[in-house]
């Protein structure tokens, strides 16, 4: 029998996505699976045929600290910021690299996805695609649209000239430096996982935009996120078809303000006047392209129909109004008999190092003060997800390191959301396995309530949960690790501002949290290995969420043990 509450999770095409893909998935997965290793694959990398292509610059080794983004660590370094950046070839290059670019390949005999990129995807199918639209010419490259190809670290250019004042008032950008679009192509992850695959694509959309702000900042650029924008003006702009592939998140690219105390309040997202636009296209004379791309796939999209369905509900015709964070938030419990672990102890001052120098070395006691910063690049070279079988190091991991992991993950995030930064529309709970220094159990990961900060919850029996993940995940081994971390939504709240593209908007917003503690961790010596491989209601219980709440990311982090893959750095 349906319950009430049932039917009110149910009232709208996107809460009855978000049930189909929680509460019912396993009714979904039943329905079936592509199969994948055969000659029908999609491409691995989206590849355009009878266009300009210029092949980018080698990237930079060091670009900068992975914290820069962060307010509260800019406010600690106010004469370390990185000066404004400008976006030409090289830091064009830097940008896209380190953003999603390919950055080890696995090889053997074993080596079933052999193709990694700066962020996890699901099987490594890698859904979303990165364009780049450049204000005004970088070198040799003119003013114009252009599509990342990673593989080759090239730029095709799929239109010429500035930002049209078409693309600035869809998008609500200013387009001041230029733009950076993730879209998702979505037959790259629903050849095999059908309609699901509108999770997976989501997840990965935001992690892709979470690692562009990260990597964006330590390059001197501001990037304000977009997530609602007119869907068909960006898709026509890019020569996107609307269906097999369609645009996720806008990034509003700018040069980061002057860490000049006059400018501070600029630098945190207060509005400023609006640049004189570069008019190249009049909206009447912005025409249609359609350029061709090599296309290996021939499934019909009918496999995915649901997908497709929610898709086109959440079409909008432009910006919205701002949303109240606050609508968002949880209801705050008191703390436990363990009480409070602050996050804010003794880290790695602003700069940058080597990879394996200091703090960043795997296997060291934690990035202790002096250790010359986190450089974000080895950060990323360090990310990985525990190997095929993620059997954790059973060693306890020093709280320090999950601290470091933690701390930031929550901080504002510059978005359309608001007129200045806010908090992501997520809230965070880290289940401790296996730390020195921290008790075991269930905490609410505390931010923008004063310093970042574990509030332990009280009587809370998380066994069974841990059973749960390692029978659903049995690639993981979740009792050996040294903590979970669950980032959950209210998707009530997210239908209610959204509509049906608050089940993208949410994934999206957890995604860039998720990718922060990925590269965090990573930076602290730690693996993340994101899965969606567990019982969303036994989830929901332990936190003690109600049924409009829903983990929609849950990361394993803990330290990798040596294992027999073969996976060499790209060396430029």
């Amino acid at each position: 029998m349906r319950s009430a509450t049932g039917d009110r999770l149910r009232g709208s095409a996107g809460l009855r996505f978000w049930w189909r893909t929680f509460e019912e998935v396993q009714e979904l997965f039943a329905e079936g699976h592509g199969e994948e290793g055969g000659p029908d694959d999609p491409l691995p990398v989206k590849t355009y045929r009878g266009l300009p292509r210029y092949v980018l610059p080698e990237p930079a080794r060091r670009i900068g600290d992975a914290r820069w983004s962060f307010a509260a660590f800019r406010a600690a370094h106010p004469q370390g910021a990185p000066a404004p950046g400008v976006l030409d070839r090289h830091a064009l290059s830097a940008l896209l690299y380190w953003t999603y670019g390919v950055g080890r390949i696995e090889l053997g005999p074993h080596a079933v996805w052999p193709y990694h990129r700066m962020v996890a995807s699901a099987r490594c199918f890698h859904p979303v695609e990165l364009y780049v639209w450049l204000a005004r010419p970088a070198g040799e490259l003119p003013a114009g649209c252009y599509h990342y190809h990673p593989a080759h670290h090239a730029v095709t250019l799929l239109r010429e000239g500035g930002v049209p004042d078409a693309v600035r008032i869809g998008a609500g950008v200013r387009a001041e430096t230029g733009l950076l679009v993730a879209s998702a192509w979505f037959r790259k992850t629903a050849f095999r996982y059908r309609d699901y695959a509108y999770r997976l694509c989501a997840q990965e959309a935001g992690m892709t935009v979470g690692n562009a702000l990260l990597t964006g900042a330590a390059l001197g650029l501001r990037a304000r996120v977009h997530h609602r924008f007119d869907d068909a003006v960006v898709n026509r702009a890019l020569g996107l078809d609307g269906r097999e592939e369609t645009a996720f998140a806008v990034l509003d690219l700018a040069p980061a303000p002057s860490p000049a105390p006059a400018l501070a309040l600029a630098e945190e997202g207060a509005p400023v006047a609006a640049a004189a636009p570069q008019q190249q296209f009049a909206p009447s004379d912005f025409p249609d392209i359609r350029p061709v791309h090599v296309e290996t796939s021939r499934t019909s999209d009918g496999a995915w129909s649901g997908l497709t369905a929610l898709d086109l509900a959440a079409r909008l015709a432009g910006p919205g109004a701002p949303v109240d964070p606050d609508d968002f938030r949880l209801p705050v419990e008191a703390p436990g008999p363990d009480g409070v672990l602050g996050l804010t102890g003794p880290e790695p001052g602003a700069g940058g190092v080597e990879p394996g120098a200091g703090g960043m070395e795997p296997g060291a006691g934690g990035m202790e003060p002096g250790a010359g910063g986190v450089e974000l690049t080895a950060a990323l070279r360090a990310r990985d997800s525990g190997g095929r079988m993620f059997l954790p190091d059973a060693r306890p991991v020093a709280f320090a390191r999950l601290a470091s992991a933690l701390r930031y993950a929550l901080e504002p995030v510059p978005s359309d959301h608001a007129e200045v930064p806010c908090r992501p529309l997520v809230a965070a709970h880290v289940l401790v396995l296996g730390a020195d220094g921290a008790s075991p159990g269930l905490y609410r990961l505390a931010a923008g309530e004063g310093p970042p900060a574990l509030v332990r919850l009280p009587a809370r029996d998380w066994r069974a949960v841990v059973g749960m993940l390692c029978d659903r995940t049995p690639a993981v081994n979740t009792a050996k690790a040294g903590a979970v971390v669950f980032l959950t939504a209210d998707r009530l709240a997210g239908d209610r501002w959204f509509g049906a593209r608050g089940y993208r908007v949410l994934h999206q917003e957890a995604g860039i949290v998720a990718q922060r503690v990925s590269v965090l961790a990573a930076a602290a010596g730690l693996s993340a290995r994101i899965t969606n491989g567990y019982h969303d209601g036994m989830v929901r219980d332990l936190i003690g969420l109600d049924a409009a709440q829903v983990p929609v990311f849950t990361l394993i982090v803990g330290r990798r043990r040596p294992t027999a893959q073969y996976e060499p750095e790209l060396i430029w």
